[in-house]
């Protein structure tokens, strides 16, 4: 495959987000096409087979099947270069598995309990293809259909994740070195989704790197095959939705929360319905198809909150409905000025970001949420009401801790409806429980006391 390289550079405004530290908004980032033939690009394989010694615990850790072995787990780990595989051995000299460097994050990424002698094109199209049986067998695979393809730390690649919107894939890659494993990866795709009757057209390849300060650290991305349109219009439960697979990021739709998006549609007929940090207003969109009496969707950025009411058009809504209000405002102030007056609302969404620096006083998950929680139980009305609370449990305890400190403070009771977290297509090794890190919950909340 020939194509030519292109160079796309633009400036994009920052903006808080959930789950993330910051996003940009309809905004590029830089980007090329390869010009070159793939075969002539750095690849993982391309790359010979380094040996590395483990020690007993670190061989016991890859026999029972965790994703990852720190650097200070290993001998010998000091020079290897971003992408290299390696054969990891026993004290006893045998070959154990074989990993992948990854000095960005001082780690060696585990791709298989047996020794393998080549990561090429047979490998990961045996990945791609173990993978996408899975979704054919949980009903993801359909026109325009947006759903994880791969989700690494399960599915043999760990470090790595595959989404498909329509006939775009985007990979993405948590450093440099496996952003090289990810042009072998996008290879295979190319060769076994159209194989499968899946017309795929390009792929994205992103590396999401480390922040390093407050300034998050930013790779090129890379677009092998077809480019994908700047807007690109996918549809989750036959439900349409606008994404941009190269602007920042985030592609404006969260497929970890695909199940729970029309989860909340039970909760929600006839509700007066408030969605704080709304991003590109999919939970929104959600309520209001689903009879919500009221939506309203805050979020800090202009640039989301009209992404918002695009999702609201193509979903057959009109946003200049008076039913729907769309508030550009810093989420704890506006519940500061609202808890005020006399609008109160059956059922709050809370989404926040994991730490963003848009508030006067920087938000964290961590040490603000139940503070938000308390926020936000003062605009239910005082027979009662529902929380819908999510969170990443990677950046603190996870929601249930959340609701406890909130409630232990609140003159009311609350009950947990019903928890949840990643679905089918985002598997996680038994053996590493942390990498299922989305946290949600239902929540009843009683009358005044």
């Amino acid at each position: 495959m020939e194509h030519r390289l292109r160079l796309r550079r633009q400036r994009g405004h920052h903006i808080a987000g959930q789950r993330g530290e910051r996003r940009e908004a309809q905004a590029l980032r830089p980007y090329h096409v390869l010009e070159a033939p793939l075969a002539t690009q750095p690849s993982a394989s391309s790359m010979p087979f380094f040996s590395v010694a483990l020690g007993p615990t670190a061989t016991s850790r890859v026999l029972a099947g965790h994703p990852a072995l720190a650097f200070t787990e290993l001998a010998g780990t000091q020079g290897l270069e971003p992408g290299r595989p390696l054969r990891l051995l026993s004290p006893q000299q045998d070959v154990v598995g074989t990993g992948i460097a990854d000095p960005e994050n001082e780690c060696v990424r585990l791709i298989a309990r047996e020794e393998l002698h080549a990561l090429d094109a047979r490998f990961f199209r045996a990945r791609v293809a173990g993978a996408l049986a899975l979704r054919r067998r949980l009903g993801l695979v359909e026109p325009e259909a947006a759903f994880r393809l791969l989700h690494g730390d399960g599915e043999g690649l760990p470090g790595l994740s595959v989404d498909l919107y329509g006939s775009y894939a985007l990979i993405t890659a948590l450093s440099r070195g496996l952003q090289i494993v990810g042009r072998s990866l996008a290879e295979a795709l190319l060769l076994e989704l159209p194989a499968a009757g899946i017309p795929l057209r390009g792929v994205v390849v992103r590396a999401r790197l480390k922040s390093k300060g407050k300034t998050p650290e930013k790779a090129k991305d890379e677009v092998i095959g077809e480019e994908p349109p700047e807007k690109l219009v996918v549809r989750e439960h036959g439900i349409p939705c606008e994404v941009h697979l190269l602007a920042g990021t985030n592609t404006g739709l969260f497929l970890d929360m695909r199940e729970h998006r029309r989860g909340f549609a039970r909760f929600v007929r006839g509700a007066r319905v408030l969605n704080t940090f709304c991003y590109t207003g999919t939970l929104s969109v959600a309520a209001a198809r689903a009879g919500a009496a009221q939506v309203t969707s805050v979020d800090l950025a202009a640039g989301t909150l009209a992404w918002a009411q695009t999702n609201f058009r193509l979903a057959g809504l009109d946003p200049a409905d008076p039913r729907f209000a769309f508030v550009e405002s810093d989420v704890f102030r506006y519940l500061e000025q609202e808890a005020r007056g006399k609008q109160r609302f059956d059922v709050i969404v809370l989404d926040p970001p994991t730490v963003s620096g848009a508030r006067a006083s920087s938000w964290s998950q961590k040490n603000d949420y139940p503070e938000l929680i308390r926020s936000a139980c003062a605009l239910l009305p005082r027979e009662g009401g529902h929380l819908w609370v999510s969170s990443n449990t990677h950046a603190g305890p996870g929601v249930r801790r959340y609701l406890q400190q909130a409630f232990e403070r609140l003159p009311r009771t609350a009950s947990i409806l019903e928890e949840g977290g990643l679905p089918p297509d985002f598997p996680t090794p038994l053996a590493a429980p942390e990498t299922r890190y989305l946290d949600v919950c239902q929540v009843r909340v009683g009358p005044e006391s």
